[in-house]
């Protein structure tokens, strides 16, 4: 059995990050990727007996683009597909995504949306002009409701795009302004409404830091375009923790983070998502162990963070890009039985 912890924080070249990501195709957007087949059978392998039976991990690819552009047709949210592997049979299956979120809803399913979010930006260096980006999303059953979590590893420094800019000349651009709305909650908001309007869904999703995260800039230092790996770090993070707590220990000093179910059911979203970084730079760590039971606002938490990763950044995400590419890249080395 191949042991996270093992590939915790290992010396590894940026080359070599680079080139094995490449070799199990976690920086690709299609769901039928080696490292697709990895995430799935973690529920088997690395997840307590609670999350294997109820966790459901969808893939996605979301034109950013197509739907920005004309917000209200209903149709580009329809037509969103979704790729996962069934429980049973193990084999990969393709679905309208708003009928599935549906189903695992009915089903009070816990479901980790990996996000390829194409055509996400305007980008003149890129050959389409766009740049596409990695994000997630976490559907979490409560009481009677669902609730949406949406995540961007950029944090609150995406909250003043409340607009798409549409390629036309490469000095031109058309824009579609969302008011005081940040785009990606738009498009996060368009199939909440579809799901609840049309499905019988009852998916609750607010705009605000309740529901998005609002963090630090976990990519502010990140030099290499690696936002595909963040989804992958969250969604292993919260198959371990969503219903167990952590001990923390620093100095002789212990505290008690609570699991992410109560993170999340008591409003501490972004605590949550923070959390789930803690293993990869001991300063960020200490920052997060210092915030547990204090009362500290998250303007607080983000800016002694975003002090810290100024110091720290580089190595802090050169250390969770190697752990997570070289915990799956030893699957693929020793040729295991995934699927």
């Amino acid at each position: 059995m191949i042991i996270y912890n093992d590939c915790l924080n290992k010396r590894t070249k940026y080359t070599d990050i680079l080139q094995r990501a490449e070799i199990v195709q976690l920086d690709r957007s299609y769901y039928d990727s080696y490292s697709d087949k990895v995430l799935f059978n973690l529920k088997h392998t690395d997840f307590c007996e609670t999350m294997k039976n109820n966790i459901s991990l969808l893939s996605t690819n979301i034109n950013f683009y197509q739907i920005c552009k004309d917000i209200n047709n209903e149709q580009n949210i329809e037509d969103l597909l979704t790729g996962y592997y069934n429980d049973k049979s193990r084999h990969l299956q393709e679905e309208f995504l708003v009928n599935k979120i549906a189903l695992d809803c009915h089903n009070k399913k816990i479901i980790f949306l990996n996000i390829s979010a194409d055509y996400y930006c305007l980008d003149r260096n890129e050959e389409s002009n766009y740049a596409n980006h990695g994000t997630c999303a976490i559907l979490v059953p409560k009481n009677n409701e669902y609730h949406l979590y949406y995540m961007n590893p950029h944090g609150d420094v995406m909250k003043p795009y409340t607009f798409f800019e549409e390629h036309i000349t490469q000095k031109r651009c058309k824009i579609y302004d969302f008011e005081k709305n940040t785009v990606d909650f738009v498009v996060m908001n368009s199939i909440v409404q579809y799901c609840n309007n049309y499905l019988n869904t009852n998916i609750v999703y607010t705009m605000d830091e309740c529901h998005n995260y609002y963090g630090v800039n976990l990519q502010e230092h990140d030099h290499h375009g690696l936002c595909f790996i963040f989804p992958s770090i969250i969604y292993y993070y919260f198959g371990k923790y969503f219903t167990e707590k952590r001990e923390l220990t620093i100095k002789n000093k212990t505290k008690i983070l609570p699991s992410l179910k109560d993170m999340l059911h008591n409003g501490n979203f972004n605590l949550a998502i923070h959390s789930c970084f803690i293993d990869f730079n001991k300063h960020y760590k200490k920052v997060i162990f210092d915030c547990i039971d204090e009362p500290i606002t998250l303007i607080d938490t983000v800016d002694k963070l975003e002090k810290c990763l100024s110091k720290y950044g580089k190595p802090f995400v050169k250390n969770l890009s190697s752990t997570m590419i070289n915990f799956i890249y030893k699957h693929y080395l020793l040729k295991n039985k995934i699927i």
